[in-house]
């Protein structure tokens, strides 16, 4: 099925992905401190990724918000799924657990 002019158009609008993570306050600093040289840095070889920005919100200090950064949602889609399973398979090795993610979406931009 072809695609529409407005949809073709979205794949190149840049967005963001937003991820609600469950990380105990006192594993926080352990959980970032993973995330930049894991995480981050896999994503970083990617030529759409743009940055990440974690979030705290004071009300629920049990909770992270990542805001990840991409140039489009094709070149984000374009990381293959055998690089992210490896690096979260990392990611948990070295914080010796997973974590929930309880909420996850993403926006795209307006204009």
């Amino acid at each position: 099925m072809r695609q529409n002019s407005e949809e073709t158009r979205k794949e190149y609008l840049m967005v963001i992905e937003w991820l609600k993570i469950h990380v105990p306050a006192a594993k926080q600093d352990e959980y970032l401190f993973h995330d930049k040289a894991i995480q981050s840095e896999t994503l970083s070889r990617y030529p759409g990724y743009v940055g990440k920005t974690v979030w705290h919100e004071p009300a629920e200090p049990d909770y992270l918000v990542l805001i990840i950064s991409w140039h489009s949602l094709r070149q984000w889609k374009a990381v293959p799924q055998h690089v992210l399973d490896e690096t979260d398979a990392r990611f948990t090795a070295a914080m010796g657990e997973a974590f929930e993610i309880v909420e996850g979406k993403y926006f795209d931009t307006v204009n």
